[in-house]
């Protein structure tokens, strides 16, 4: 089969990754696939009039020039193509055609036959990055849906009344995530992880005041941050908790060793679709705190995986975590309970899947 993915960008991104991961065990068994991604880089479906965005997509484009037609961060085997602007014009012919962001479900939509069969692969909920109303209209679209958590296969279904194909879980690279830990007891201090993200739906906010409360009843605590470059505000308050380790935008392996050195890992996040953070913290050996989003519920368990908590519910957030800090036996029960858990969410038993239902579009 010759298979497109429509990208918005390469940048590094959950989404994006995940569709690398699919492109390149995609082209392992034989087929061609291709990244179709823009000159300008999406940035969240900004409108142009929007002067912040519009510098943000300035800034995109210099940089895809500067950089070239490549991704540093991930060893990706799929062909890359770079094109003006997501027309079809610039898109090869092939067998299916994949829209990965709500903007370019109507630019597929639009598509000639000869692109390929249609599908739609929702990662979110998109109206962070876009307005409402045409995020909405994109799920409507006659286009094959597909999705990767159970959550928002019943949230698109019902919301919406359109058939979802799914899920097609994220999985985790062996190659890279492996726990290399000796033991799973505790380092001293010990050590609290996240990863940091601009985002405010990450709920970074919920995650500092929590930190606050730990630091004073566990003033030892050596916080773990990597990611983002913090904002103003937030540069402030890591300051003020002191003891906080930063690395800035670790990828690959680099985050792998970053999991491996935590003993607690918390997931703040106030949406998702599907939430990679988690699962890689366990399949590290990370004991997990993580809001109920996205496909948390699918791949932990309550109470033995990990502690599981409501979005936005710092009160919560802070006790489970204080739970953890509290009690070695539990954290180590909950580390090693994950870590096994986690073990069945492969790339190989996704791209089964995914393989099938491309190949009874083909025959239909």
């Amino acid at each position: 089969m010759r298979i497109t993915f429509i990208l918005p960008g390469i940048t590094m991104h959950g989404g994006i990754k995940s569709t690398f991961e699919i492109a390149n065990r995609l082209v392992e068994r034989g087929h061609h696939a291709s990244i179709v991604h823009p000159l300008v880089p999406i940035r969240n479906g900004a409108s142009i009039f929007d002067a912040k965005r519009y510098a943000s997509r300035a800034l995109g484009l210099v940089t895809n020039i500067r950089d070239g037609n490549k991704v540093e961060w991930f060893d990706l085997q799929a062909e890359l193509i770079r094109v003006p602007m997501i027309h079809e014009r610039y898109i090869p012919k092939a067998d299916i055609v994949v829209a990965t962001w709500w903007a370019n479900a109507f630019d597929v939509h639009g598509f000639a036959g000869d692109k390929g069969r249609k599908f739609y692969f929702i990662r979110a909920y998109e109206t962070f990055g876009g307005p409402p109303d045409k995020v909405d209209a994109s799920y409507r679209l006659p286009l094959t849906r597909l999705t990767i958590s159970t959550w928002l296969k019943e949230f698109i279904s019902g919301r919406f009344g359109v058939p979802v194909l799914g899920p097609f879980p994220n999985a985790i690279d062996s190659d890279i995530f492996t726990c290399d830990r000796q033991t799973m007891d505790a380092h001293d201090p010990v050590r609290v992880g996240m990863l940091y993200r601009r985002i405010p739906l990450k709920g970074m906010s919920d995650a500092f005041t929590a930190f606050g409360q730990i630091r004073r009843r566990f003033p030892r605590t050596r916080f773990v941050l990597f990611g983002d470059e913090p904002s103003a505000s937030d540069q402030q308050q890591i300051q003020q908790l002191g003891n906080v380790e930063f690395h800035l935008s670790p990828h690959g392996r680099d985050i792998a060793a970053l999991y491996n050195s935590l003993d607690v890992f918390v997931f703040p996040s106030h949406t998702e679709g599907f939430g990679n953070p988690p699962i890689e913290a366990m399949t590290c050996g990370a004991a997990c705190v993580a809001t109920r989003v996205g496909a948390v519920p699918d791949y932990s368990i309550d109470g033995q995986t990990a502690l599981i908590v409501p979005p936005g519910d710092v009160a919560e957030l802070t006790a489970a975590l204080m739970r953890l800090l509290d009690d070695e036996k539990l954290r180590r029960k909950i580390a090693v309970a994950g870590r096994d858990h986690v073990k069945g969410y492969t790339w190989t038993t996704t791209v089964d899947k995914l393989e099938r239902v491309f190949a009874e579009s083909l025959e239909r």
